[in-house]
């Protein structure tokens, strides 16, 4: 049954599991194992509540998703110790040492559901998800604390550094990726959670849910978590080492595997008001207050590693506070507690060794420990400063103080009290670590403080003119400069007190004497702002000078630079390729003569070869010339000799034929026969006709054997004079090849010796071309000072010649325009030369307005000269008025009336008119066009008040200035403004206008 009446045991019937994760209201956990079809996942909860559905598929997908890590881990775990030995032929594939194996996995799955069935709630979602994200979470950080800690430390203190440097390598990457660590994604750039919170804390979630999300589950949210990488990340962390350091690997996962056991079995501590250094006395001295007045105060305030959240959910025994031991636990029968006090225990573990790198980086001062030398000191430093006195103190608290009395040598191992708790010697030497660190917060904020206050007082200490701008400088700056002290405030609060009137309590003072203190308050503070103004664009400026001239040089210097490594590279371009093709040349050389070497030999074998055959030949060739007319002599013998032979024999054959005849004939007239005469008559008579034939036939061969035998001597005759001369042909033809041999060496030789001549030919062109670029380079060096000579002059040209543009400019402007217009006239007039004595009077009236325009112009030009004037002339009231309000001021504070009423002697009305009459007079009475411009002298921008009275120390200030800057600036702003107000007219649109009017008036 598929609900919770499946979960019942029956003893008398075998029962299947039910088929569901969990029950259909989601209150209930039913089978962990089962693993639903996407289709059920799809309907699933689909009747119950949005909130109850919400609250199932939560505790449904943290129950897979822990399983699910779980397993991921274990199968990873099983292929990264599976054995060589269990591979047998297969190809490894992936990193492995010799622990472990497949069979592991069964057993922890079946340890996951003893634990589950060992739950106060064994059915409850919440407590077997909370099982198993602990699980989950105490199994990594297992395999995070083994590889990040104990592997390292381990490869340092045998002196392997290259396997230390390989692991740390590999961990960069692959422990952040499974562990917890909070990844940001790539949309929170600009939309993070603001501060002070972060993306993990409870409240952020609360209040910034989407934000604290995406700047916790990154790159990408939304896509699916690359659950498949935990198998890659744990063989990547031992990817590179050899097999011996594997098999180190392995006894170091073995080793806080037990680690962990042991703090298992010895149980957990209340060290919520634990310390570094309290001893049996400190004890009595507690537990003596602790029965008078309470409960004591900690030695020092509780930090947030000694007041961990995970103690907080551990049971606790006893009261008052005391160290009461605990019994032990086991991960079957109390899997919460136990995987509880393991995660507080590989968290504590962290945070110490994070410490400890920092203490040992800051007493050893470097910036990483890294290397055997610096383990070694930092294990020595450590052991005699931190470890050994912890450890005295907690066995003074068992009552074994005696076994750590004294020193202990750097090579002995320390070993804890017996009944001491690992977490309890880590907490200590945590809390330990802290106190230290905080020590050395303290120290170095108070080194701070102390070199501020240092600062503060010399700066108040100076009674100078100019502000302390050394005490200011940073180390990094070098340059030193002098700044004049403003006096704005003394100044303010002295003019306030002129006219003021003092009671018991209060000032008081007039509200015009006030505004005209603001009104002076605010006018020396723009002034201030003005000169720092003015010093900073004239800084500015000069720096950006000195810049463009330096990049100036350099630019000159990099394209010198660029143009000699051209002209280098073009030059050992053409070296290396020269130096190829005589080398290419030379070997091709010597290849041909080579190959003609190797033709001549072999040509040279195939002759004599050729030539033993022929002089072999030619001596047994008479011989064999005899062999041959001797065979023929003997033949034509034969063939005579079988001739007579054949002859005779006929002739013997006839006789006998004839004689066969008479006797035939004798024999028949001896018997009495007839006989026919006739016939053995015409027989006979053939038979010598025959006979007659053969002699002739006879006769013939003999006389063709004599003919064949003269024709074979005539032949015989033919080949020895052909064979003779054939032979005188192959001899011309060896001298002949012979001589060719002899021409083709006289030829290379003069070859060889060309080259050479083209080779010394190359080389004096070398140096030619060395002497050349000598040249070269001291004709660049001549040019480059001219060129520097030319650039200094044009630079100081420039400077004068703006100096001179900033006074013609506008008369260059107006003439420019006087031309253009001047040149468009005449263009008018010669195009109307040819039109009548009316449009000739109507030219003349166009440069009679032409003239009148241009006066006006001149007028113009003095109108702007007088407005130049009367700019200075303002300045210049500026100035009196800010000196005359020092003066007051000076004069109220008890200065020397002198100095104050030397300003209010001067007339201020009648200075504008008399320069003005003075400007008019000076444009008019010289007949030079443009009048010379007068231009007042420079004055700063600020008036120097110390100029204007006695130090009452009797100082004379008036060395003691500020610096000046260029007063002009202002002017030429102010004039520039002036000129653009005023409209220039456009005379040639009133010629046109007034062209227009003439010709309407004469239609």
């Amino acid at each position: 049954m598929d609900d919770v009446a499946g979960l019942t045991p029956d003893p008398r019937n075998m029962k299947k599991r039910p088929r569901r994760v969990l029950s259909q209201d989601g209150t209930t956990v039913l089978n962990i194992w089962f693993i639903p079809h996407h289709s059920e996942a799809l309907i699933m909860y689909k009747r119950m509540e949005d909130e109850q559905c919400c609250r199932a598929l939560g505790f449904h997908l943290q129950i897979v998703s822990a399983l699910h890590d779980i397993v991921q881990y274990l199968c990873a775990h099983s292929k990264l110790g599976s054995s060589h030995a269990r591979l047998g032929s297969r190809k490894m594939e992936f990193v492995s040492a010799d622990w472990g194996g497949t069979e592991g996995i069964g057993a922890e799955l079946r340890e996951i559901q003893k634990q589950i069935d060992n739950l106060e709630e064994k059915t409850s979602p919440e407590h077997i998800a909370t099982c198993l994200s602990m699980r989950r979470e105490v199994m990594f950080l297992e395999y995070d604390t083994s590889v990040r800690f104990s592997m390292r430390d381990t490869f340092l203190s045998t002196g392997n550094v290259n396997a230390y440097r390989t692991i740390t390598k590999n961990i960069h990457f692959a422990l952040p990726a499974l562990s917890n660590v909070d990844v940001p994604s790539l949309f929170c750039t600009y939309f993070n959670v603001p501060e002070p919170f972060e993306a993990r804390d409870f409240r952020a979630m609360e209040l910034y849910p989407w934000r604290s999300f995406i700047a916790r589950n990154g790159p990408y949210p939304l896509h699916f978590w690359q659950w498949q990488q935990i198998e890659y990340n744990m063989q990547m962390c031992l990817s590179g080492l050899k097999d011996v350091d594997r098999h180190v690997a392995n006894g170091e996962i073995l080793g806080v595997s037990l680690l962990m056991e042991d703090v298992l079995q010895s149980g957990y501590h209340d060290m919520s008001n634990i310390t570094a250094d309290d001893d049996s006395e400190l004890e009595q001295d507690l537990s003596k207050s602790q029965s008078i007045k309470g409960t004591p105060k900690p030695s020092r305030p509780g930090t947030s590693l000694s007041k961990a959240d995970s103690t907080k959910d551990l049971p606790q025994e006893g009261s008052g506070g005391k160290l009461v031991p605990k019994k032990q636990l086991s991960r079957t029968q109390q899997p919460i507690e136990s995987y509880k006090l393991l995660k507080l225990f590989l968290m504590l573990w962290k945070r110490l060794e994070v410490f400890k790198a920092e203490w040992g980086q800051r007493k050893l001062s470097t910036e990483e420990i890294n290397n055997s030398v610096l383990y070694r000191d930092f294990c020595k430093l450590y052991k005699t400063e931190i470890l050994f006195p912890i450890l005295q103190s907690v066995a003074r608290r068992y009552g074994q103080g005696e076994l750590y009395e004294g020193m202990v040598s750097d090579v002995e191992p320390l070993v804890a009290p017996q009944g001491a708790s690992e977490i309890e010697i880590k907490m200590r030497q945590l809390v330990k670590l802290c106190e230290s660190l905080e020590e050395h917060m303290i120290h170095e904020v108070q080194k701070k403080l102390s070199r501020e206050l240092n600062l503060l007082l010399t700066e108040r200490a100076r009674e100078e003119g100019a502000l302390p701008t050394d005490l200011w400088k940073k180390p990094a700056m070098k340059e030193s400069f002098t700044i004049a002290r403003p006096h704005i405030a003394e100044q303010f609060s002295t003019q306030l007190f002129t006219d003021i009137k003092e009671t018991d309590t209060e000032y008081i003072f007039r509200k015009d004497h006030f505004n005209s203190c603001l009104l002076h308050l605010d006018g020396a503070v723009m002034a201030r702002e003005r000169s720092n103004f003015e010093s900073y664009t004239m800084y500015y400026e000069n720096l950006l000078r000195q810049h463009h001239q330096l990049l100036y040089q350099k630019e000159q210097e990099l394209k010198q630079v660029r143009d000699q490594l051209r002209s280098a590279q073009n030059d050992t371009l053409v070296e290396v390729q020269c130096q190829l093709a005589d080398q290419s040349h030379d070997l091709l050389m010597e290849i041909t003569a080579l190959r003609a070497k190797v033709a001549e030999m072999r040509e040279i074998s195939l002759t004599q070869e050729r030539d033993m055959r022929e002089r072999i030949k030619e001596e047994y060739d008479s011989l064999v010339q005899n062999l041959f007319a001797s065979a023929f002599d003997l033949k034509a013998k034969f063939d005579e000799f079988r001739e007579d032979l054949h002859n005779d024999v006929k002739s013997k054959i006839s006789e006998v034929r004839s004689e066969a005849v008479m006797d035939m004939a004798k024999l028949k007239e001896r018997g009495g026969g007839l006989t026919d005469e006739e016939m053995l008559q015409r027989n006979l008579s053939k038979a010598h006709q025959i006979r007659e034939i053969q002699k002739e036939n006879h006769s013939l061969n003999v006389l063709m054997l004599k003919m064949k035998a003269m024709n074979n001597w005539k032949q015989k005759h033919t080949k020895e004079m052909v064979s003779a001369r054939l032979t005188e042909a192959r001899r011309s033809c060896d001298r002949s090849k012979k001589q060719c041999i002899e021409i083709r060496l006289v030829a290379e030789e003069e070859v060889i010796l060309r080259r050479q001549q083209l080779v010394a030919l190359r080389k004096a062109f070398s140096e030619i071309s060395m002497e050349c670029s000598d040249a070269k380079k001291e004709i660049e060096k001549e040019t480059k000072v001219k060129e520097e000579k030319s650039h200094a002059a044009m630079q100081k040209a420039r400077s004068q010649r703006q100096l001179e543009i900033a006074r013609q400019a506008n008369m260059e402007k107006i003439i420019s325009e006087l031309e253009m217009k001047e040149k468009e006239l005449h263009s008018l007039s010669d195009e109307h030369h040819k039109v009548s004595k009316l449009q000739q009077m109507s030219s003349d009236k166009v440069k009679k307005e032409a003239e009148h325009i241009r006066k006006h112009l001149t007028h113009e030009r003095g109108l702007k000269l007088d407005a130049f004037s009367r700019v200075d002339e303002l300045q210049t009231q500026i100035y009196d008025i800010e000196s005359g309000m020092f003066s007051r001021a000076q004069t109220s504070f008890g200065y020397p009336a002198s100095v104050a009423t030397s300003y209010k002697s001067k007339p201020r009305s009648a200075s504008p008119s008399k320069h003005r009459a003075l400007s008019r007079g000076t444009m008019s009475s010289s007949g030079i066009w443009p009048p010379p411009i007068i231009w007042p002298p420079n004055r700063a921008m600020t008036p120097d008040v110390a100029g204007y009275y006695h130090h009452p120390n009797n100082v004379d200030l008036s060395k003691i200035q500020r610096p000046k800057t260029v007063a002009g600036r202002l002017r030429s702003r102010i004039a520039d403004q002036l000129i653009n107000e005023l409209d220039v007219p456009d005379t040639h649109e009133t010629i046109m206008q007034l062209e227009q009017l003439q010709f309407q008036n004469l239609r």
